[in-house]
């Protein structure tokens, strides 16, 4: 007897292999039978696919709904389980919610969301598992341990190198969240509390992933000027440490700097053929969602919050940042305001309308943003070739990930329309613009992420697998959520299951089935 029969659809395993018409049976949270001819009477519940096609539920590698908080303020994750997604990936960019080994370790969060009122009853990676566990969540839950997040722990906002017996600490600490579940770690070189990291830190670290069989995740040092520097830095963590690095939303920032596009890609497929293990993920859209002080030079936000503040308040230190600015020939105007804390008049405009207002420079404006908002404004940018981010999602060592966070409905905030869209629009790519088939394009959301996760029971639809389905229209799928309306869930997607149950139907929230998966 099935929980759920998928009948008559076109099943696209998430392997590779050209589609076939079957049928799909699950019972007791797994995948029982694929085949042709499941008797219907057999089920409980029949979903016809007729004209449909059947995937592997998609996992978002690059998800950052722990970040944002919405893992616990909006757990059933509506606008990921709308798109299909059925398993995220939490810990990114250097900051993880544990273990959290003072005050400080927190703070790694706080460039996205605000640490007022928030409660923690956790301390080590184990019990953090346990409690997301402890809750029901829409989606699958996995985590990364991040860098900056045990960093902080020890140093605090110290701004300088870690120290030998500094590090060993760090080592243990990693050590103790990997065996506790941890999927691998993550590192954002490009924020406050590790651009001061070392190479010898970063090595140190990066080597005890090899013994558990896990992966590092990357946010480059840069992604415009010196991004082949930055990707150089990926390459050789992988090579001389031996394990697979995932660069995080990779992209090259800034029409000046669009011309290395073509050298990031060479550097990355010459290390691949060279026996390197390195991949990467990207998103569908031509505009990053990132947080405004890191446009500073390098050295003024080095330390942290209170640094960069007392740097703003300086009148030397703000001369100095300012000729930085004026001399990088970027069009700071058109950057879009989308959150800005406690400061709602300023979303949705640009620095340029800012500037306007306040009758000076649009580089002034900006400080004057950070500064106001106490560091924590977060901006739409539309800095990316949108050939180039075609090009990336087409690459065989591209995945495709949200770089989002899962929301049940309007915020105050403006967000991303990643947080909505991401899945159905590369899909709807892939329908009109044919940059891959689709038996190409499926194992980018589903396989070669959980290879990667190392889950052999996710990621493919095969007899015993876990049950994470989705069934949609590929004519009909596309995104709805735009940059001035986010919210919009995509339409063209009929159900999703999530371990063998049907979380999302008919446009409609069904229930939270998720669970917490560890290595």
């Amino acid at each position: 007897m099935y929980d759920i029969l998928i009948k008559n659809g076109t099943v696209i395993d998430g392997t590779g292999k050209t589609p076939v018409l079957a049928d799909v049976g699950i019972a007791g949270g797994l995948i029982t039978d694929i085949g042709l001819g499941l008797r219907a009477d057999k089920a409980e519940r029949v979903i016809d696919a007729k004209d449909h096609y059947v995937t592997p539920g998609f996992i978002d590698i690059q998800n950052h709904s722990d970040s944002y908080w919405t893992l616990f303020d909006q757990p059933e994750q509506k606008s990921l389980l709308a798109q299909g997604i059925t398993t995220i990936v939490t810990g990114n960019c250097g900051s993880s919610l544990a273990p959290l080994t003072s005050p400080e370790s927190l703070k790694t969060i706080q460039k996205w969301h605000n640490l007022s009122g928030i409660n923690v009853n956790w301390s080590s990676f184990h019990e953090l598992l346990e409690m997301i566990a402890a809750s029901p969540r829409g989606v699958n839950v996995a985590g990364l341990v991040g860098h900056a997040t045990l960093r902080r722990g020890i140093l605090g906002d110290q701004p300088r190198l870690a120290k030998p017996e500094e590090i060993s600490v760090m080592e243990s600490l990693l050590q103790v969240a990997l065996n506790e579940g941890g999927m691998g770690l993550s590192m954002g070189l490009v924020y406050a509390h590790e651009v001061d990291s070392g190479t010898e830190e970063l090595l140190r670290l990066t080597r005890h992933l090899k013994k558990s069989d896990k992966y590092l995740s990357i946010h480059l040092r840069s992604e415009g000027g010196a991004v082949l520097d930055a990707v150089d830095e990926a390459i050789n963590l992988a090579a001389k440490c031996e394990v697979p690095v995932k660069i995080s939303h990779l992209k090259v920032r800034g029409r000046k700097n669009w011309h290395n596009f073509d050298r990031v890609v060479s550097k990355l497929e010459n290390a691949y053929h060279q026996g390197i293990n390195v991949t990467f993920d990207a998103y569908p859209y031509s505009s990053s969602w990132s947080v405004l002080y890191t446009y500073l030079p390098r050295w003024a936000y080095e330390g942290g919050r209170n640094e960069i503040l007392r740097r703003l308040a300086d009148a030397t230190d703000r001369r100095k940042i300012l000729d930085y600015l004026k001399g990088q020939d970027y069009d700071y105007g058109m950057i879009t305001v989308a959150t800005a804390e406690g400061h709602s008049g300023f979303q949705g405009k640009t620095i340029r309308q800012i500037a306007a207002n306040q009758a000076t420079s649009n580089e002034e404006a900006m400080l004057n943003l950070i500064a106001a908002s106490q560091t924590q404004v977060i901006v739409f940018d539309h800095n990316l070739n949108e050939e180039h981010v075609e090009l990336f999602l087409s690459n065989p060592l591209g995945m495709v990930a949200t770089d989002g966070a899962g929301y049940n409905s309007e915020v105050p905030e403006l967000v991303h329309p990643r947080c909505f869209g991401t899945m159905p629009r590369f899909l709807k790519m892939v329908r009109e613009k044919r940059i891959m088939r689709w038996e190409q394009a499926i194992p980018k959301m589903t396989s070669e992420p959980a290879r990667l996760l190392g889950l052999n029971e996710r990621g493919t639809l095969k007899k015993g697998a876990a049950a994470d389905v989705v069934v949609f229209d590929p004519l009909s799928i596309q995104d709805r959520a735009t940059y001035d309306h986010p919210f919009g869930h995509p339409i063209g997607i009929n159900s999703v299951m999530v371990n063998g149950r049907v979380a999302w139907d008919a446009n409609q929230f069904v229930g939270s089935f998720g669970k917490v998966i560890r290595r």
